[in-house]
């Protein structure tokens, strides 16, 4: 049994609840899942398994999940429109950040020992305690297009890019 899976029947016993077929499978799929995926998302890929699936019981079961402590939901703009969307992801043990290709809209989930020293660092000059931190990174990844700094200014050697609302292949000179 997936971890997840296992996890969310325990919490289930404990409030009095059941594991359904459709949570179940919504679990499973969200386990299985790489990439941060939105409600939609997860949603379109339970339903080729499960036609009768609503997109309600996915929304509530994902809800019942944060609410659990289960899952978190982060809110990325991804993408080469920017579009604002809420994401989720199996809880870790070990905080995780994101960076968001603003070409292609692919979520790379990364860890950083700094963020440790900027909590420390905040709770030094302000008091209190951080609880957890949520950073997000945009930018253009490696397997989007290929880029060099030159005399201070990035090139994209390869790939496209996006001005004005037009998207471009091959290299940003050949276009300026």
């Amino acid at each position: 049994m997936c971890a997840l899976v296992s996890e969310a029947a325990a919490a289930l016993r404990t409030a009095g609840g059941r594991m359904t077929a459709q949570r179940r499978l919504i679990l499973e799929t969200l386990e299985t899942l790489a990439g941060h995926p939105t409600a939609e998302e997860v949603y379109a890929l339970v339903r080729e398994r499960d036609a009768t699936l609503n997109p309600s019981t996915v929304y509530r079961t994902l809800a019942w999940l944060e609410n659990a402590g289960l899952v978190s939901h982060c809110h990325l703009d991804a993408g080469p429109d920017g579009e604002h969307s809420e994401r989720f992801d199996p809880v870790t043990p070990i905080e995780h950040h994101h960076f968001v290709c603003t070409g292609c809209g692919r979520v790379i989930k990364f860890e950083s020992p700094r963020i440790e020293e900027i909590k420390a660092e905040f709770a030094g000059q302000h008091g209190g305690r951080v609880e957890r931190a949520a950073l997000t990174l945009y930018g253009v990844c490696g397997e989007y297009g290929s880029w060099k700094l030159e005399a201070g200014s990035w090139k994209l050697e390869a790939g496209s890019w996006k001005l004005g609302g037009f998207r471009y292949q091959g290299s940003k000179d050949e276009h300026d």
